[in-house]
């Protein structure tokens, strides 16, 4: 008799999911690293990016995160996700990882979406209100990606 319970098949598919959510993200993490993360426009203007780890000069500069001091952490958390999924170890472990990751990524991407603000804050309202003027920031595919390999990571960590 039947309790309509999910059967054996349904468990090993949701399992199969979640690994593949966690190789996924994994992978998205990696990438990552490659993607520019935000761009600066505008007139001369020095902004040291303390968060990334980088400087932008006068002018136009994309910074990508190969080019930020967070490209070794990324490579290294999708290598120690992509092994553990692999071993098929430390699910509670992973999920922590994903949490970290979701939280980081979303925080990178709020900092590169008010970068000018952030690095000009120091600066007193008239230097804030010309770099305001003058200066424009976009973020790149980078951050996004980032928080979307935390959730498939935490989500991939919670199924398998």
């Amino acid at each position: 008799m039947s309790l309509g319970g999910a059967g054996p098949g349904t468990v090993v598919q949701v399992k199969s999911a979640g690994r593949l959510l966690l190789l996924a993200g994994a992978a998205g993490l990696a990438l990552s690293v490659l993607l520019p993360w935000v761009t600066v426009k505008g007139l001369s203007l020095s902004l040291d990016l303390d968060v990334l780890g980088a400087e932008i000069t006068p002018g136009s500069k994309t910074v990508a995160g190969v080019e930020t001091s967070a490209w070794p952490f990324c490579v290294g958390v999708a290598v120690l996700v992509l092994v553990l999924t692999l071993l098929n170890v430390a699910r509670k472990l992973l999920a922590v990882v994903g949490l970290l990751v979701t939280a980081a990524g979303g925080a990178l991407l709020y900092y590169c979406a008010h970068v000018i603000d952030i690095e000009t804050s120091d600066n007193g309202p008239i230097a804030r209100a010309i770099a305001d003027a003058l200066v424009d920031s976009s973020t790149g595919p980078g951050p996004p990606l980032i928080l979307a390999s935390g959730i498939a990571i935490l989500a991939g960590a919670l199924m398998s």
